[in-house]
C-alpha cells in the first residue's frame, strides 16, 4: 500500500535547509519542534531491549536523540533527506535506512520492534491511512512495545476551525492555506482509532499551539 500524496509530500527538495527550518520556532508550525523530539525520545527509552523503527526519520534529527539501542530502522522517502541523515550518523552497523513511503514499507515482513516512533512525518497521511498505519504499527510490535508518536495536531475539528479562523483574521492566511493542504491530526479521531486497533495507555500531551504527542502501549 502506497500512500496517495507521497510524492506531493517527497520533501526532496526541502532537504538541504530544512535543518535550519526546523529551528525557526517563532513559526507556529515548528514551534516546539526540539522540546518534543525529546520527549519521544525519553518515551521510547521506556522499550525493553530497544530495537525501534523510525517512520519518516528524515534528516536524522529524533533517530540523534535516541540513545542505548540495539537496532534503529529508519525509514524515509526522500532520497535527499536521507542521505543528510546518513552523514550525520555515519557509523554504525546498528542504523538501517530504508528508502520507502511510511506505507509500502510494511507491505513486505519487517519483523518485531520495541519502540515504534514517528516525528512530523503522519500529517502527510489521510485520515485512512492513519488509521492503516496504527494497524501496522500495532502488529509490528513486541507484546510489550511503544509506539510515541509526535506531529502536527488539533484536539479536535472545532479548535481546527478556531485557529484556522484565528490564523486568517491576523493576516495569517497563508499558513491557514498550507495547513488545509495537508492532513494534520485530529486527535479525538486519533485516540479512538488507536484504541480500536488494540493500544492501550494513550496518553497525547500537547507542546505548542499545532505540535502534540501520543504515547501507547501494546499491551
Amino acid at each position: 500500500m502506497r500512500s496517495e500524496f507521497v510524492e506531493k509530500f517527497n520533501h526532496d527538495d526541502d532537504a538541504v535547509e530544512y535543518d535550519n527550518d526546523v529551528l525557526n520556532e517563532i513559526d507556529p508550525i515548528r514551534t516546539g519542534y526540539n522540546a518534543l523530539l525529546d520527549w519521544v525520545a525519553m518515551q521510547a527509552s521506556a522499550a525493553p531491549d530497544r530495537t525501534i523503527l523510525d517512520l519518516g526519520a528524515g534528516t536524522g534529527n529524533l533517530t540523534k536523540r535516541l540513545h542505548d539501542y540495539n537496532k534503529i530502522v529508519c525509514v524515509d522517502v526522500s532520497e535527499q533527506m536521507t542521505s543528510i541523515g546518513k552523514v550525520k550518523l555515519p557509523d554504525s552497523e546498528n542504523i538501517e535506512w530504508v528508502q520507502a513511503d511510511l506505507l509500502e514499507y510494511f507491505d513486505q515482513p519487517v519483523g518485531a520492534f520495541d519502540a515504534i516512533v514517528s516525528t512530523y512525518a503522519i500529517h502527510h497521511l489521510t485520515k485512512f491511512e492513519k488509521e492503516a498505519l496504527f494497524k501496522y504499527s500495532y502488529e509490528s510490535l513486541n507484546t510489550k512495545g511503544i509506539a510515541v508518536f509526535g506531529d502536527l495536531m488539533f484536539e479536535n475539528a472545532v479548535e481546527r476551525e478556531r485557529i484556522l479562523d484565528e490564523y486568517r483574521n491576523n493576516d495569517q492566511g497563508e499558513l491557514a492555506d498550507d495547513i488545509e493542504d495537508e492532513f494534520f491530526w485530529d486527535i479525538e479521531h486519533a485516540v479512538g482509532a488507536l484504541s480500536k486497533t488494540g493500544f492501550r495507555n494513550i496518553k497525547p500531551q500537547r507542546f505548542s499551539g499545532l505540535s502534540w504527542g501520543i504515547v501507547c502501549n501494546k499491551s
